[in-house]
């Protein structure tokens, strides 16, 4: 039975505008100027300036539509994955970078794809010596489709170039598996790949030795790698979480460490102002500050009932820069001190 796709005008789901700010620089090598591309599209030139702006699906597709009639080139996707390198994907791609291993690397950016500009269902799976990486149809996305899988093709095998040196025996996919016929000159494709490239094939997919999945990263850094994560899982709350206004800012200020909750700052992740996050919030019979006391209670009590930190230290982690600030809160929360509460626990436990 063949999976539904779903229709582009039923994607509610919101798209960084980087993905098309990387886009421009195609357009401009190929001596054409993107704004009027942009107008088509409703796209405001500004926001390719702002790192944190968003389009709907429809704005990128439309977008997407007008480059490919511009331009009329039938390798069109397959040179724009080529500007879109790991680093060009924020937070998930520099997070990615840091991983211990090839196979954390692919395993963090699939737990995060929502963020990225791939618009096929990745499966990542391990077959016979080989590590499979295959691309799914999720959308119907009619003669853009060619476009997108060339596209999420070229960066997928360039990000893994990306994060070590080329020197790294086993780099190098064993086989492209591609589903749509053969085009007129294939010799592109195998320079960017290095191996051999079929067509017409039953799936969509790259397959490594498997090997390649354990090679270190040279940049690995577990700490950095953690941070970025906690800024992942804000971006991706803000953006796609919970379906509850109320439930998307809890979820954001429980994976907020080392600093007080801000109403801008979170107000921002939105894409509203403080004023209306305020009212939306009254709305639903709460205000910011409540919320942000019922958290931070929450996290406090989880650290004194289930950690070995001291008070200080809960005080830093809570976002505190005085330990007593965090003492007179927690009364207020509960009627009790830090460390009565904390005494209390461990006779109970």
């Amino acid at each position: 039975m063949n999976k539904k796709l779903i229709a582009i005008d039923d994607v509610k789901a919101p798209q960084s505008v980087i993905g098309i700010s990387l886009l421009t620089k195609l357009i401009q090598s190929n001596g054409y100027n993107p704004k009027e591309m942009l107008e088509k599209a409703n796209i405001s030139e500004g926001l390719l300036s702002d790192p944190k702006a968003t389009i709907s699906f429809q704005q990128e597709v439309a977008f997407t539509r007008e480059l490919i009639n511009t331009l009329a080139d039938n390798d069109l996707g397959f040179k724009a994955g080529q500007y879109y390198r790991l680093n060009g994907y924020g937070l998930i791609g520099l997070a990615a970078g840091l991983s211990e291993t090839v196979g954390d690397a692919i395993l963090f950016f699939l737990k995060y794809i929502r963020l990225s500009y791939i618009h096929f269902e990745l499966n990542f799976y391990k077959k016979e010596g080989n590590a499979i990486l295959r691309f799914s149809d999720q959308f119907e996305l009619g003669n853009l489709r060619r476009f997108y899988l060339e596209r999420d093709f070229s960066f997928a095998f360039l990000s893994t170039r990306d994060m070590f040196p080329r020197s790294i025996v086993g780099q190098k996919p064993k086989t492209i598996h591609f589903d749509f016929p053969c085009p007129t000159t294939v010799e592109h494709y195998q320079a960017l790949y290095e191996c051999p490239v079929f067509f017409s094939m039953p799936y969509n997919e790259m397959l490594f030795d498997e090997r390649y999945l354990d090679l270190h990263l040279p940049l690995a850094s577990a700490m950095t790698r953690e941070l970025l994560e906690e800024q992942c899982k804000m971006q991706e709350i803000a953006l796609f979480g919970h379906d509850s206004f109320v439930g998307k800012v809890r979820e954001i200020i429980q994976v907020m460490d080392n600093e007080i909750p801000n109403l801008e700052a979170i107000a921002k992740m939105h894409f509203m102002t403080p004023r209306t996050m305020r009212r939306k919030l009254k709305e639903k019979g709460t205000t910011f500050q409540q919320i942000v006391n019922e958290e931070l209670s929450k996290k406090a009590i989880h650290y004194l009932s289930t950690s070995t930190l001291n008070i200080e230290q809960i005080s830093v982690r809570l976002g505190y820069s005085e330990s007593a600030s965090f003492i007179n809160a927690f009364k207020r929360w509960t009627g009790k001190t830090p460390k009565s509460y904390q005494q209390l626990s461990l006779q109970l436990q």
